[in-house]
This record gives C-alpha cells, sequence and structure tokens, in this order.
C-alpha cells in the first residue's frame, strides 16, 4: 500500500512540474502570443528610441499583463536595410519573434537588388529554440548561429530599454 501511495505521489509532482512548463511549448507559445494579440486592441503603447553604432530604432512597447510584454520595432539599419520586427516577452525571457528585414543591394556588387528575410522563432525560458522558420527571398533556409545570437543580443537590449512596468 505504501508503494502505490509514493508512486502516485512522485506521479502528481511530476505532472505539476510538467504543467508549469507546458507553456514554453510551441503550443503554449502559440497560445500566450494570441490571448496577447488580443488583448492589444485597445492598449496604448509607450514609445522607446533605441541606437547603435550599426542601427537605430523606434519601439512602441505595450504591457497587456503584468509578465507579458509585447514590443513592435521598427528598425533602420545604417547600411541599406531596414527591419520590423515583434517581441513576445513572458516572465522577462523572449519567447516569441517574429522579423522581416528587408536589405538593398547595389547591382555591381550581386544580381539581386533585394533581399527579404522573414525569421520566425519559438524560444523556451532558457533561450533555447523550440522551433524556427527562417526564409530569404522566399527560400527556406537554416538558421545560422551568429544571427540567433545577434536577435537575442537585441532583444535583451531592447528589454533593458523597457523594462519592466511595475520596476
Amino acid at each position: 500500500m505504501n508503494k502505490i501511495f509514493i508512486l502516485i505521489f512522485i506521479s502528481l509532482i511530476l505532472f505539476f512540474i510538467s504543467c508549469g512548463k507546458q507553456e514554453y511549448t510551441e503550443k503554449g507559445i502559440s497560445e500566450i502570443v494570441q490571448r496577447t494579440d488580443s488583448l492589444l486592441i485597445n492598449l496604448a503603447g509607450q514609445k522607446y528610441d533605441w541606437a547603435s553604432a550599426k542601427a537605430y530604432s523606434t519601439v512602441l512597447a505595450f504591457y497587456p499583463e503584468p509578465d507579458i510584454i509585447f514590443l513592435n520595432e521598427d528598425l533602420t539599419y545604417r547600411r541599406a536595410a531596414e527591419a520590423f520586427n515583434l517581441y513576445y516577452y513572458k516572465d522577462g525571457h523572449l519567447i516569441h519573434f517574429i522579423g522581416k528585414k528587408l536589405e538593398y543591394f547595389p547591382k555591381k556588387v550581386k544580381k539581386t537588388k533585394k533581399k527579404m528575410t522573414k525569421l520566425k522563432l519559438n524560444l523556451d525560458s532558457d533561450g533555447d529554440v523550440i522551433s524556427y522558420q527562417k526564409f530569404v527571398n522566399g527560400e527556406l533556409l537554416s538558421l545560422d548561429d551568429p544571427e540567433l545570437e545577434d536577435v537575442l543580443i537585441h532583444a535583451e537590449e531592447l528589454y533593458k530599454l523597457v523594462g519592466d512596468k511595475e520596476e
């Protein structure tokens, strides 16, 4: 009887631990994103400006729930490129990113005049990629580590800029 009780007790503990991590699955992140998007309809954002040697941007920060921050960024690179990025943070961690970047090249450098990159990331609370989609000019490509690192570093810089509304 004691063995059955211990087995049930351990099973319940494992169940509750797994429920706590459930929202950091692809499906859980999708639900958070959909809920956040629905809360943004009548919410006013706070405007922030960010700049570095390579780029500058205007960021609108929205705080739909105490533990969720949504950022809408219009990023302009100092070279001929611009990007539009959406960031979803939960409990201070980037969990979802959507980025569209358009680069312009002089005809002398490359055959194509434009390069359109679309990137979508789902991340867990440790910053590990759960899933991603990367398209360059409509072609599905793999995600490079330096590119991922650039996104994560920039997302961290923006989070430090907008912070938690309660802080």
